[in-house]
């Protein structure tokens, strides 16, 4: 009876150290671990500059005479606030570069879903080209991307 009593408190005893190195394992690892690995930092904010309702007369196909009408707003993104600031006070010469590019195309191109990305890219492209060249802006290139947020064709 002995024998089974000493076998048994042995039982427990390791049993409890298993237990309490596992509790200890796994709470001082995610400490060590955490400690390693700061959070990361909070978002930056995104801030927004946008060319509302751009009306221009394109051909509604290429050899067509100019006879549709596009509407187009266009919406910026940049984490630098300044840069919508800059942005709104160079608004007429960006405003006009994008209607020559808009002017270019055709009423059938422009409302073509698959050109829409390519047609974000240029007017990105274009506000960034004048705010670096108008305002010498630093650093260059604020805005990381353009949304076309509405587009509509009238004939």
């Amino acid at each position: 009876m002995k024998k089974i009593i000493i076998i048994a408190a042995g039982t427990v005893v390791l049993l409890g150290a298993a237990i309490g190195g596992t509790v200890a394992y796994f709470t001082l690892g995610q400490h060590k671990e955490t400690a390693a690995h700061p959070a990361p930092p909070p978002p930056k904010p995104i801030y927004f500059a946008a060319l509302n309702d751009l009306v221009v007369s394109v051909p509604a196909d290429s050899n067509d005479p100019t006879s549709a009408y596009i509407q187009i707003t266009l919406q910026f993104s940049t984490f630098d606030q300044n840069a919508v600031t800059t942005f709104t006070n160079l608004q007429p010469i960006i405003k006009a570069q994008i209607i020559n590019l808009l002017m270019a195309q055709t009423a059938k191109s422009l409302t073509d879903p698959s050109t829409h990305d390519a047609l974000s890219k240029h007017c990105l492209d274009i506000a960034n080209q004048v705010l670096n060249t108008s305002a010498n802006y630093t650093p260059p290139n604020p805005f990381t991307a353009a949304y076309i947020t509405n587009l509509v064709e009238q004939n």
